[in-house]
């Protein structure tokens, strides 16, 4: 036999060898994989080892058995679970049935069903065979208001708002009130905490503890405890033609203004601490200088209490930061010693330059404005103080004439009330022990004076009338006697009713003039009493 035919029966042997190895591993793995596909076919229907929802383990179960299985362990139970929420020494406890919760069961099963059903051959039957690992949520669902009910009631019974120490004065005597600490709960931290638990292991009891924050006050019995007794007071009347208006408005501002705590360093504001004088806050319609005239306005006479605050503040040695006088002067107080205030334009402000803190206590009583300031008694090293004003300049007012065919011949009226003007020079004395040892120069205030008006009557009486008509008679020198008579009746009534100083068109005489002085200083008194 020759060497090629035995090379080729070789290959031949080979080649069948070959195939049938193929033929064999094919026919194998068909049979193999026959043999997976009807493993994984039995769980088309069932649930893949190692699936659970919530913690429960589904695996190898079908819909109706897992959906038996979460009823069981959850939507018959969960009513009947609760949580436990600490903050600082509270509990408090939510029964799962007041939120109304709902497990979605069969949509849980649903998903559980699919996992892994999507995969290929060999990989579900690696899950079949080692298990999937997977816990999915039930979905669990309750009423989110009537949680945020819960958490509402938790942070009402928690939060509380920090108190400073407090004075209270009675007859005189100073008593502190010791400071409390305040708590506030973090609403969204709460919010989350409780959501993330009910939302876990739904079929356990949970239990979180909540953080407070807390808030410290800003005032402290140690730092009131300086305050140990009065150290300046002053009071002035608003009895005199203070309307029942007027009476109001400066009863409410004294109100405001008392219990008022200054802390060393700290700057008063009377408009900050007083507020917008507005009619829904309760003021009224009173008088006010409004440029040179007297007028109605909300709040009209809050610069009393103003006025009557500067001086006991003056008293205590405390300098104003920002102040100004009125326009014109009260009756209230002596020229230079006011303080006017308008909302939004003129405060009256000053700072605490004591170490110690000042407390304002401020009422009316019997028609006047009191108004004690209490503080350190030692740290006023023994000092009182006292102000005082002298008159620089006085500015008479210029008196316009002008008839009126209304009033009687020689009647006169006001049209415009005059007002002296002033140039007002205040100190601030300083006393140790009743003796003086320092005066200093505060302030130089101005006070407009104002023109006044006199309307003087032209319409004649039936007398004045029949009077003339008697001149042109014959009688001459009986005529010139009425005459005189009845020129000098409006004379003697104008001379009585005269303003400060005399019209350009007069010359008056040294009576008259004492008349004029008298009347317009009684003018005067009373435009002052119709003060701001």
């Amino acid at each position: 036999m020759s060497k090629g035919w035995k090379m080729s029966n070789s290959f031949k042997w080979a080649v069948i060898g070959t195939t049938a190895v193929v033929v064999i591993g094919v026919a194998g793995f068909s049979v193999y994989a026959a043999t997976i596909k009807n493993e994984v076919a039995k769980w088309e229907n069932k649930i893949y080892p190692g699936v659970k929802v919530d913690g429960v383990d589904l695996s190898g179960k079908t819909k109706e058995e897992a959906i038996e299985i979460l009823n069981r362990n959850f939507s018959n139970t969960i009513k009947d679970k609760k949580l436990l929420v600490k903050a600082l020494d509270k509990k408090f406890e939510l029964d799962y049935s007041k939120i109304d919760p709902q497990c979605n069961v069969e949509e849980a099963v649903d998903e559980a069903l699919k996992e892994g059903k999507n995969l290929g051959l060999f990989k579900k039957n690696s899950i079949i065979n080692n298990g999937a690992n997977k816990d999915l949520s039930l979905n669990f669902k309750y009423d989110e208001e009537k949680l945020k009910s819960f958490e509402q009631d938790i942070e009402s019974n928690v939060n509380k708002d920090f108190k400073n120490a407090s004075i209270r004065i009675n007859s005189g005597q100073v008593s502190i009130q010791p400071e409390e600490i305040g708590y506030k709960i973090n609403v969204e931290e709460l919010d989350k905490l409780i959501k993330d638990k009910i939302s876990g292991k739904i079929v356990e009891n949970a239990e979180i503890d909540v953080n407070v924050e807390k808030i410290q006050p800003t005032v402290t019995k140690d730092a009131l405890s300086k305050i140990n007794g009065n150290i300046s007071s002053f009071s002035t009347d608003f009895s005199r033609n203070s309307t029942a208006q007027r009476a109001t408005n400066v009863t409410l501002a004294t109100n405001f203004l008392n219990g008022k705590l200054l802390m060393p360093g700290e700057t008063f504001s009377y408009n900050q601490t007083v507020g917008e004088r507005t009619a829904a806050r309760g003021f009224q319609d009173a008088s006010i200088f409004v440029g040179d005239k007297v007028e109605q306005g909300i709040g009209g006479g809050i610069c009393q209490v103003s006025t009557t605050l500067y001086r006991a503040v003056m008293r205590a040695g405390i300098k104003s930061t920002e102040r100004i006088n009125h326009s014109m002067p009260t009756s209230y107080s002596p020229l230079g010693l006011d303080a006017t205030v308008v909302w939004g334009a003129l405060d009256y402000k000053f700072k605490n330059s004591y170490d110690f803190p000042i407390y304002i206590e401020a009422y009316t009583s019997n028609q006047n404005v009191i108004i004690n300031l209490y503080g350190n008694v030692e740290g006023m090293g023994g000092k009182t103080y006292e102000l005082y004003a002298e008159t620089l300049e006085q500015y008479q007012p210029n008196i316009t004439k002008v008839n009126d065919s209304n009033l009687a011949d020689g009647q006169t009226q006001w049209d415009k009330q005059p007002v002296t003007g002033y140039k007002v020079k205040s100190y601030l004395v300083t006393y140790q022990n009743g003796k003086e040892i320092n005066r200093e120069n505060i302030a130089t205030d101005t006070y407009r004076k104002v023109d006044g008006v006199m309307k003087v009557g032209i319409k004649k009486t039936q007398t004045q009338a029949q009077s003339q008509t008697k001149v042109t008679q014959p009688q001459v020198k009986q005529s010139q006697v009425k005459q005189s008579q009845t020129q000098s009746q409006p004379q003697a009534a104008q001379s009585q009713s005269k303003p400060t100083e005399a019209s350009p068109q007069s010359q008056p005489s040294v009576n008259q003039q004492n008349q004029q002085k008298q009347q317009t200083e009684q003018t005067q008194q009373k435009q002052s009493e119709q003060k701001n």
